[in-house]
């Protein structure tokens, strides 16, 4: 008998030994299926994350690894998620990095100390939700550049990086991602994107796969770049993303291009955000050659809006339009010398021919959003140009400034090879092992501005709404009816209608987005017919409030912002008048 309850517990304990969910060494604490992972200093060596989630082989489809604040996370090794589960990898945090101060969030970084040079980075084999996380991947000072930070290992998977600090790449931070993949960058500061010898390079995604023609979605939302170095998001010749939403982002200081968009790109919406000296890199012919496939086709200078009619354009813009809106741009005075330098004696690379890239869209570009007979799904919408009256922007707007704007004149001589300065803070030098990012973030990029703080849809500030935590939390609650509203311009079931043949519908009245609303809201109205055009808005009473246009319009789609500030809450009409043709809509105005 003794014999046989001898061998029962050698057998209970091989079997509970073989499914153990995890080595315990690398844990400070649990709750649930919430693992506390030891930092460094507590575990007295680096790489407890590998460690923890290479032992944690049988994880639960619920697991999160919980990163402590003030914590370093350095990696030996590359973390590799689950191949059947969901990982999820956060911090503390439940508030924006960008307004929250006390300890720093949690580092993700590569190990220096090792001597191994690693740069950090994680390698997924599912979905993967990284958040209130510091993740750094490498120190250009040190030399000690990542090519990349997040690979994939198979098709059809999804990424999503949210209320992170990322800082520092030399090629970008999702680099070839396979087919079908789907990447979300949402609430992020992205900063010192710079490392690199090469100009083009320092961005945060390159659609260039080997063999891949179509990724399923880019959504970039709510996302701060600051001083960066080479193209942020890259779109490739050949390479479709089914999918692109650029909404309530801000981009300061970007020597490169925002969005390098070949012009075959369709299925993409641009709204909502702030662009403040960006594209300073001049273009010249010879960087056809030089930077080939990363220019416009057409030896033209690419604005941050591109679209170029080829095959793969003409066959997707019947489907999907182009849309963009309610979008801010502002160049400072002094970048206006930029490609004077440039074109001065011979000319860098012996070429007088500089042209400036500081513009919403090239004339091309300009010309097929005009083209309605054509192209009814491309819509182009408000521009304002304004610096916005920003908060604390530190040396973004001075001395950084001048520094990017003398790395973008360098740097288009293709013999030139230095990375471009990071913006650091005097007490945080990048010689150490690896960056800590400046903490906390050093910029408050709300702004006081009155007009543009109710200048985006539905009435919101324009840019990323971190900044304004309170519009944020209204902006939350009716995303997806924005997003929803976006997606049907594109598909022209909201504010472009067309007729089998291609031409815009005789007469058509949107219903306004969003609805109720409080103080803003947007009316879109279709014309088939040149005339004169009178949109008004009624009180119950038959009275009129407010006149919204009132003038010739040539047949096309437009887009009107409506500002109820000074009305009192209730129902209104908006009626719209062209000729014998009159209809109206309800609206709710609720404060």
């Amino acid at each position: 008998m003794k014999s046989a309850i001898l061998l029962f517990s050698m057998l209970f304990l091989l079997v509970a030994s073989a499914f153990a969910d995890y080595d315990p060494q690398y844990v400070h604490s649990k709750s649930g299926d919430t693992l506390v992972v030891k930092d460094d200093a507590e575990f007295a060596s680096p790489n407890t994350l590998y460690l923890l989630m290479q032992s944690d082989s049988l994880a639960p489809a619920t697991r999160v690894y919980m990163l402590k604040n003030g914590g370093t996370y350095s990696c030996v090794n590359p973390p590799v998620t689950s191949s059947t589960n969901r990982t999820v990898i956060m911090g503390p945090y439940q508030t924006s990095l960008k307004k929250t101060t006390g300890a720093n969030p949690p580092v993700v970084s590569g190990d220096y100390a090792t001597g191994t040079s690693t740069y950090g980075g994680i390698n997924i084999n599912k979905d993967l939700l990284i958040k209130n996380i510091d993740l750094e991947i490498g120190n250009s000072a040190g030399n000690n550049g990542g090519w990349a930070f997040f690979n994939f290992g198979g098709a059809n998977m999804r990424l999503q990086v949210d209320n992170c600090i990322m800082e520092h790449t030399w090629w970008c931070w999702v680099g070839g991602p396979p087919s079908g993949t789907s990447v979300f960058f949402t609430n992020d500061y992205v900063v010192n994107m710079d490392g690199h010898t090469c100009r083009r390079n320092g961005g945060v995604t390159d659609f260039n796969a080997s063999g891949v023609t179509q990724v399923d979605t880019l959504f970039v939302e709510n996302c701060t770049h600051v001083n960066t170095q080479g193209t942020l998001y890259k779109f490739r010749y050949g390479v479709l993303v089914n999918k692109v939403l650029i909404n309530h982002n801000d981009f300061i200081d970007n020597s490169g291009y925002v969005m390098m968009n070949n012009g075959d790109q369709t299925n993409m919406s641009v709204t909502n955000n702030i662009f403040v000296n960006c594209q300073l890199q001049g273009y010249c012919n010879v960087l056809q050659s030089a930077d080939a496939g990363e220019v416009d086709a057409d030896s033209v200078a690419m604005g941050l809006v591109n679209l170029r009619v080829d095959s793969t354009f003409t066959s997707n813009v019947g489907t999907h339009g182009f849309y963009a809106d309610h979008n801010l741009t502002y160049w400072d005075p002094s970048l206006a010398s930029i490609v004077t330098t440039l074109n001065t004696g011979a000319g860098v690379d012996h070429n007088t021919h500089w042209v400036s890239q500081m513009i919403p869209m090239n004339t091309r570009t300009a010309a097929l959003f005009a083209d309605k007979v054509h192209y009814p799904r491309l819509t182009n919408g408000t521009w304002v140009s304004k610096l916005p009256a920003f908060v604390n922007t530190d040396a973004l707007l001075t001395t950084q400034l001048a520094a990017i704007k003398a790395y973008s004149i360098a740097c288009v001589d293709t013999s030139y090879g230095t990375p471009m300065t990071s913006w650091r803070q005097p007490g945080n030098a990048e010689a150490d092992s690896y960056v800590y990012a400046d903490w906390p973030i050093p910029v408050d990029l709300s702004y006081t501005d009155a007009d543009l703080k109710v200048a985006g849809m539905a009435g919101l500030p324009l840019g990323d709404l971190n900044w304004f935590p309170s519009n944020y939390t209204t902006w939350k609650a009716q995303e997806t009816a924005e997003l929803t509203h976006i997606q049907g311009i594109l598909d022209g079931t909201t504010g472009v209608a067309t007729t089998q043949q291609g031409l815009p519908q005789t007469f058509q009245l949107q219903q306004n987005f969003p609805n109720p609303f409080n103080p803003s809201t947007d009316i879109s109205y279709t014309i088939g017919k040149a005339g004169n055009v009178t949109l008004k808005v009624y009180n119950m009473l038959g009275q009129d409030v407010a006149t919204l246009v009132n003038g010739y319009q040539s047949a096309n789609t437009y887009h009107v912002n409506f500002n109820a500030s000074s009305l009192s809450s209730g129902v209104y009409l908006y009626e719209l008048r062209t000729g014998s043709n009159v209809t109206t809509k309800k609206m709710v105005l609720m404060k």
